[in-house]
């Protein structure tokens, strides 16, 4: 029974139901921002807070996507039950909960399934002191068993034959590389089924022919009916458009009999695609003839009206007849001998799969490690058992069906059938007492590539009732609120996928109950959703193409409105306090499909002057301080590689000219270019200078060579570092955070690469090789954090789940990839494995039948897929939606728009015009040219009706010559390739050699932080004669004296006590002040915050946890909590004058300022250095009143409010310290 919903409760109907409904399986379809995490938090609390059958936190299997979700589900829980204590305080059953809730199963499908195995690890054949291999050590340990694999295989005197042609069919003459990784990815496939070896040995079946008589018998053939009938509407709708054109008032009137008859035509191989064998429906098509066109007499029809409608059945008869060539080309009979030739190679292919898996077992199993697909089968193995040769639940996985009282998964859409036959294991069946929650959205599955299977989702989707009866499998409940965006963003996306998604293309219907309806409380504005059209109009000659292409005008394009937006002071809504307020960088988000333009965009962004954060997913080792580096492993490796030896000599810290480059090749002009410059290093004529670099490098590369064979790649890459300065060198360059953090990922992947059982820079460096030639390339390490007021730019898939005022959606016109068409073998969960034929002696390639069947199949998911990724993409827009394509010709791309719409017989568009879409803008164009404000953009002869749409749309067109470069930009550009005109020299050499008037100003830096002033004037009283450098230190902020230490650094020693700050700062700039925090709270904390790469597991590790519980039980945090408002990390910048006449720029940041609940302006500064417990709080006075006396200053000056407290918060102490306010810091 629902228990009826109080008048105040913010709930809807939908969400109240999907918190109380029970007595069944239930699947929530939560549409984008409905406020599905909410309701998932609700319905567990009210399970354990239910006075009546109360349910304890560890009776509940909650099943995450990632660990961050399940970490951020924990906290929420501790909250609730926080809150609740404080209601019920006498409440015992509740403090229980508590202590609980740290060892519930709310985790990751992966980490419930170590847990069993943990727990039953003595079923099973492993080592129960097993460890989990990192991506790294199981990339090494597959290419080393796969090796041995193919080298047994090939000296297998019984099987070389047929391995040989297994190797001829897949591989070039170079190496085996592509054999491979098609066997890796076979096995990849495998390992999602419950039973790989099973699936595995399927796929020949496929290709066993004998017996046949038809072709209908084989299993992909109905999947090539389904192609043919969709081809054939498509081409029977165009026909139906030419005939309408042919009717109208000077139509081409002749041409309606001709495509009647090229209808009927059409009916007739309808028919027989249904009803007739393939061998027939092959004959027809083979034997199909369209009739002449009727001929129409110049001035009987209009000549436009005339030539759409040729080209309408032109379309149509190419669409038929291109059949011709394709899947008719080859008889029947011949198709057979293909499939029959193809056995034996699918076979020899599979058994070396299943070697591959069996001794990449025995490898793991001798190392004691498992990866993550080992887990999901060994808990697989434990949770099921052989009765009378039927695979059943287990006595372990009924125990957890009795302890489970409720199975709850999100991110439903994205699971696997593995992981679907885990959950239904620990789920109960009897009725009325299933117990199985999901939630999800089917709309934004957009996980495919990891093998994920939304068809799970739809099929219960179909299949469960709209209330729990006694006949129904289940209940299913649409969440389709939106409480994230404004009205006018879901408006649009409502009104272009109601006209593109549908079961046949986007594999759902796109109904009012898909639909998303507003829920949020924005302030009432007009904000329509802007679809810029960027065309190429003419020819820019005076530019090169480069700088005029799409990447880079739709980045101008972007830059620009983002600039605009700043200096309009465009305001967004203030997440958090509901308020309106101006926007700011951060608010601002680019998303692509893919970040094949992110150079074009960085670059533009960076002469408009935008700062952009570039999250990429891949291009690690195409970042320049990464490959320079790996130039210089390379060549300690092996110095006679020519490419990577002059790489390093041109690196920076070695800094060899082109003309020195060019010298040493000339002292040997035969051999290495290493000897050359042993030889060259002899030369008597070398400069000081040139001998100088030589031998430096020279005994460099010794040194390093001598460490590399003894110590290991961790000290190596330190001692490079050290002695080369190089990671300080990036860190002063553009971007340097994020080179910095390149670099100190590349340490960490050495670390962990010689934490695995293998060692060796010439094993590191081939795996780095091996990963690269497959494509496996790795993100950018991340640095940035949620602070930092920058514009981000993210791919579509990592946007997900995340939410921003202004959405800029660029590339619209951009193609899909369909990069793995191309490839000679496809894979499919269902059928298998379908590969080109290929004759093994003329090595000629042909499409066969099954590759055919694969690639129509894999193509209508394709593009179901990314129907789902656009949604996902628009619904990440909070307030303002911008949607970016590039045009060849603007004339053109309307005229394909409107032929498409006008097909239409109701709201959605053509199904073949959706499934042959080729880009978004396919889809977005056709549907937006039937909106009513599109109207004045449409061409006045069109005949297209408008559909009523709610949305409110603005259309922006440019042409790409108004986002050219400049004609100043041009000029400076010329200007920098100018030779110096010599009547300047003897002016400039006048002005370089002038003294400056203000010279001992020159000798106080410009800028300065709090500490380092402070350094200075402490020298000052000191009178010491001490040559003492103030230089401007590279550090990330004041506090950290040393700056960042790289993790390399970290890895060697224990942290430092400033490092040790530093994490400590961290955790107090990100923890929630209105809460009361134990141990088990602040555990869950520091762990939220490794997984978000604020904290290496090393800061976190060093963290005493009960200092962070003692703060919150201080006065000061008290405070805190009954604060009006609360400033953290506060930067500030104020002109400072040390003397008479000198002014410097002084910076700082202040940890925290906080305004008390009776209105006092306090400073909070904490502190971790040590200080005696006897004198401690003098010591700190002492030490700091004069750092905090300064933030006083620059705050009463920038604020114009006085300062009324300053406090230190000692986490040695575990005690505040108030400090003195004093005039004249400097006395």
């Amino acid at each position: 029974m629902i228990p009826i919903k109080p008048e105040h409760v913010t709930f809807t109907d939908a969400q109240w139901r999907a918190i109380w409904e029970k007595g069944g399986d239930i699947l929530v379809s939560a549409a984008a921002g409905s406020g599905k995490t909410r309701v998932l938090i609700t319905r567990l609390i009210e399970k354990v807070l239910d006075e009546t059958h109360p349910i304890d936190v560890d009776q509940l299997l909650v099943v995450t996507f990632t660990n961050a979700a399940a970490a951020e589900m924990r906290q929420r829980m501790a909250d609730a039950l926080d809150e609740a204590i404080a209601d019920r305080p006498d409440d015992e059953r509740l403090r229980d909960q508590l202590t609980l809730l740290n060892k519930a199963h709310i985790s990751t499908l992966h980490s419930f399934c170590l847990h069993v195995v943990k727990q039953y690890a003595y079923l099973l054949d492993i080592d129960p002191g097993f460890a989990i291999a990192d991506q790294m050590e199981t990339a090494l340990l597959r290419e080393e068993v796969l090796d041995d694999v193919l080298e047994r295989a090939y000296g297998d005197e019984e099987r070389r034959d047929v391995t040989y042609a297994v190797a001829d069919s897949f591989t070039s003459d170079r190496d085996d590389g592509a054999l491979e990784k098609l066997i890796e990815q076979l096995y990849d496939y495998a390992v999602v089924d419950p039973d790989p070896i099973g699936w595995l040995k399927t796929l020949p079946r496929l290709y066993e022919v004998e017996g046949i008589r038809s072709l209908d018998e084989l299993p992909f053939v109905s999947i090539l009916r389904e192609e043919v009938t969709d081809v054939l509407l498509g081409a029977k709708s165009m026909l139906r458009e030419a005939e309408k054109i042919a009717r109208l008032p000077m139509g081409p009137a002749a041409y309606i009999d001709t495509v009647r008859s090229d209808e009927e035509m059409i009916d007739t191989l309808l028919t027989a695609v249904r009803d007739e064998s393939w061998e027939e429906v092959h004959e027809r098509f083979q034997t199909l003839s369209f009739v002449r066109a009727a001929s129409v007499r110049k001035g009987d029809a209009d000549e436009t009206l005339k030539k759409r409608a040729q080209q309408k059945r032109n379309d149509a008869k190419k669409l038929v007849e291109s059949f011709q060539k394709t899947l008719f080309h080859r008889a029947p009979e011949r198709t057979l001998d293909d499939l029959q030739a193809m056995h034996p190679i699918i076979e020899q292919l599979v058994r070396l799969t299943i070697d591959f898996y069996e001794a990449y077992n025995r490898a793991k199993k001798e190392r004691a490690l498992v990866d993550f697909s080992d887990l999901e089968h060994y808990a697989l193995a434990i949770l099921t058992e052989e009765v009378d040769g039927k695979i059943e639940p287990s006595p372990i996985a009924k125990s957890y069906r009795e302890q489970f009282e409720e199975v709850l998964v999100d991110e439903y859409q994205d699971t696997n059938i593995l992981q679907e036959t885990i959950i239904q294991l620990v789920k109960r069946h009897a009725p009325d007492v299933e117990n199985l929650f999901m939630v999800g959205d089917v709309k934004q599955s957009i996980y495919r590539f990891r093998l994920a299977e939304p068809h799970l989702f739809l099929e219960k989707y179909k299949r469960y009732s709209d209330s729990l009866t006694k006949e129904a499998e289940g209940l299913k409940i649409d969440l389709n609120a939106n409480f994230r965006s404004r009205k006018e963003i879901l408006d649009g996306t409502n009104d272009l996928f109601a006209q593109v998604m549908d079961e046949e293309v986007g594999e759902i219907v796109y109904d009012d109950e898909a639909a998303l309806h507003y829920g949020a409380r924005y302030p009432e504005r007009d904000t329509p959703v802007h679809m810029t059209f960027v065309y190429e109009g003419d020819p820019i000659d005076q530019w090169p193409k480069e700088e005029m292409m799409p990447a880079r005008i739709e980045a101008r394009v972007i830059a620009t409105q983002i600039e605009q937006l700043i200096e309009d002071g465009a305001e967004v809504t203030d997440a958090f306090s509901g308020e309106t307020r101006r926007a700011t960088y951060k608010d601002f988000v680019v998303l692509l499909r893919s970040m094949t333009w992110s150079n074009a965009f960085s670059e533009e962004f960076k002469k408009a002057g935008i700062p952009l954060h570039v999250e990429l997913s891949e291009g690690y080792f195409e970042a320049i301080e990464v490959k320079v580096i790996m130039s210089v492993l390379q060549t300690i490796d092996n110095p006679y590689q020519d490419i990577p030896l002059t790489a390093t000599l041109r690196a920076p810290f070695f800094r060899f000219t082109d003309d020195e480059l060019a010298r040493v090749r000339g002292a040997l002009r035969h051999g290495s270019f290493y000897e050359a410059l042993q030889q060259y290093e002899q030369n008597d004529a070398l400069t000081v200078e040139t001998k100088r670099k030589v031998t430096y490098f020279l005994d460099a590369l010794s040194t390093w060579r001598s460490l590399a064979r003894h110590s290991s790649l961790n000290e190596l890459l330190t001692a490079i570092f050290e002695e080369t300065h190089y990671y300080d060198y990036v860190g002063a360059l553009p971007n340097g955070k994020q080179r910095q953090a390149n670099l100190r990922a590349l340490q960490s992947r050495a670390v962990t690469y010689e934490q695995t059982s293998y060692r060796g820079l010439f094993r590191f460096l081939r795996f780095i090789d091996r990963m690269r030639e497959r494509g496996d390339d790795l993100g950018v390490a991340r640095y940035l954090t949620e602070q930092d007021d920058v514009v981000r730019m993210t791919t579509i898939h990592s946007s997900k789940g995340l939410e921003y005022p202004y959405v800029f959606l660029a590339g619209l016109a951009r193609p899909f990839n369909k990069m793995d068409f191309r490839a000679s073998y496809l894979f499919d969960q269902q059928y298998g494995l379908a590969v080109k034929a290929i004759n093994p002696e003329t090595r000629i390639v042909r499409t066969s039948l099954p590759y055919y069947a694969f690639q129509a199949k894999k193509e209508r998911e394709l593009i179901a897929e990314e129907m789902r990724i656009l949604y996902v993409a628009m619904t990440r827009a909070k307030e303002h939606l911008y949607l970016l394509a590039t045009l060849k010709d603007p004339e053109s791309a309307v005229n394909g728009w409107i032929d498409a719409a006008s097909e239409s017989e109701g709201v959605l568009l053509p199904r073949y015009v959706r499934a042959t879409a080729t880009s978004y803008l396919d889809w977005i164009g056709p549907a937006l040219v039937r909106h009513p404000q599109f109207e004045p953009f449409l061409p006045e002869e069109a005949f297209l009706e408008s559909l009523p749409m709610k949305s409110k749309w603005s259309f922006h067109w440019y042409d790409r010559v108004q986002f050219a470069p400049t004609e100043r930009e041009k000029r400076e550009e010329d200007a920098r390739v100018e030779a110096l005109d010599e009547t300047y020299i003897d002016q400039i050499e006048r002005r370089m050699n002038q003294l400056y008037a203000h010279e001992e100003s020159t000798t106080v830096p410009s800028k300065q932080s709090v500490t380092g002033l402070k350094r200075m004037i402490d020298l000052e009283r000191t009178e010491s004669e001490e040559v003492v450098s103030f230089a401007p230190s590279i550090e990330r902020s004041e506090r950290t004296v040393e700056g960042e230490r790289p993790r390399f650094m970290q890895e060697t020693r224990r942290l430092t006590g400033a490092e040790r700050g530093t994490a400590i700062h961290t955790i107090m700039e990100h923890i929630d002040f209105s809460k009361a925090y134990d141990a088990a709270a602040v555990t869950t904390l520091l762990q939220q915050l490794v997984e978000r790469q604020l904290l290496t597991e090393e800061e976190r590790k060093a963290v005493d946890v009960s200092e962070i519980v003692s703060f919150f039980d201080s006065s000061v945090a008290h405070e805190l909590r009954q604060s009006q408002r609360v400033y953290r990390e506060l930067p500030f910048t104020y002109v400072y004058e040390p003397d008479e006449g000198v002014e410097q720029l002084l910076q700082g940041i202040i940890d925290c300022v906080y305004r008390s609940e009776v209105g006092e302006l306090v400073i909070l500064d904490y502190k971790t250095d040590y200080v005696s417990n006897e004198d401690g709080h003098e010591q700190l006075i002492d030490r700091y009143t004069f750092q905090l006396n300064t933030y006083r200053h620059a705050l009463e000056q920038i604020t114009k409010e006085r300062v009324d407290r300053l406090l230190i918060y000692s986490f040695h102490l575990n005690e505040v310290v108030t400090l003195p306010k004093v005039e004249d810091v400097k006395e």
